[in-house]
C-alpha cells in the first residue's frame, strides 16, 4: 500500500504546476529509486487547495507543506531551507521555498531530501549502531544528510532531485555504495556540504561536519540543523532510549 502524502502549498514564489512537477519526479524517485534500497512503499501525492485543510490524522495520510519561510507556517526553526517532524503521530514535512531560492539553491532538491527523509525516519525516532561500549556511537536515519549539496543531486524527469545513502552506509566495514549516485568513498563520511547527526555516550547528540565546514543546505544562520537534535535528545530522555549508557 502507498504512503499518500497530502500537500499544502502556500508559497508565494512557486506556483501549483510546478511544485506539480517536482512532486511527480519525486514520486518516480521513489519507487525507481530509493525503494530498491530501502525496500520502502511507494508514494502517492495529493496536491490540496490553497486553503483546504488536510485530512484527519487517524486517515494514516502524511502531510507536507510548502511555504516560504518558517515564520509563515509557526515553525521555530529561522533560516531553514526544509524540516521534518511527527506531529501528533503524523509525519510531517515542510519545505521553504523562499530561503531555498535566496540561498541560490534547487527548491526541488529541498522537496525531495525531505519528502525522502520522511520515508527514512517518519517519526524522528531510528538510529543505527556503528560500534560499541567503550566508544559507543550511534548514527541517525537520515537519508540525505551527508549527501545533501544541490552538487550532488541528480536529475530524474528533468527536475533536479536529491541524492540519498543507502544502508550500507551505516554499516562498518560494508561494500559500497553508500550514497545512490556513488560520491561517498566509505560508509560514514560525509560529501562536501553534507552532515551527519550522531550520538554517544560522553557528548549525547552532536552533528558531524565534514573538514571544510561547509553545510549543503544551510542558508547564512541557519539554525534548524540542531532541531531533530533536540528532538531525538526529548524522545531518548522520554523513552529512556540508550539511557543506561549515559552513566556508564
Amino acid at each position: 500500500m502507498a504512503i499518500t502524502i497530502e500537500v499544502q502549498n502556500i508559497s508565494t514564489r512557486m506556483d501549483n504546476s510546478e511544485l506539480q512537477r517536482i512532486l511527480a519526479a519525486v514520486q518516480t524517485q521513489v519507487l525507481e529509486d530509493v525503494a530498491p534500497s530501502w525496500l520502502n512503499e511507494a508514494v502517492t501525492f495529493t496536491l490540496l487547495a490553497h486553503e483546504q485543510p488536510f485530512s484527519p490524522g487517524k486517515n494514516g495520510a502524511w502531510r507536507f507543506i510548502v511555504a516560504d519561510t518558517p515564520e509563515q507556517v509557526g515553525q521555530d526553526v529561522p533560516g531553514a531551507l526544509g524540516d521534518h517532524d511527527a506531529e501528533g503521530g503524523v509525519p510531517v514535512g515542510y519545505a521553504f521555498v523562499g530561503i531555498t531560492l535566496d540561498a541560490g539553491m534547487k527548491p526541488s532538491v529541498t522537496i525531495s531530501h525531505e519528502v525522502l527523509e520522511m520515508i527514512g525516519d517518519a517519526l524522528i525516532d531510528q538510529c543505527n549502531q556503528w560500534s560499541d561500549l567503550p566508544h559507543a556511537l550511534f548514527l541517525a536515519q537520515e537519508l540525505c544528510d551527508p549527501v545533501e549539496d544541490d552538487r550532488f543531486g541528480y536529475e530524474k524527469n528533468g527536475v533536479l532531485v536529491s541524492d540519498f545513502v543507502t544502508p550500507a552506509y551505516f554499516v562498518p566495514s560494508s561494500a559500497g555504495p553508500w550514497d545512490f549516485k556513488g560520491h561517498l568513498q566509505a560508509p560514514n563520511t560525509l560529501a562536501l556540504g553534507g552532515y551527519q547527526l550522531t550520538w554517544d555516550p560522553t557528548n549525547g547528540w552532536q552533528q558531524q561536519f565534514p573538514q571544510d565546514g561547509r553545510a549543503g543546505r544551510s542558508a547564512p544562520g541557519f539554525a534548524t540543523r540542531y532541531a531533530r537534535r533536540i528532538r531525538r535528545m526529548t524522545k531518548a530522555q522520554t523513552r529512556g532510549i540508550m539511557a543506561t549508557y549515559q552513566n556508564r
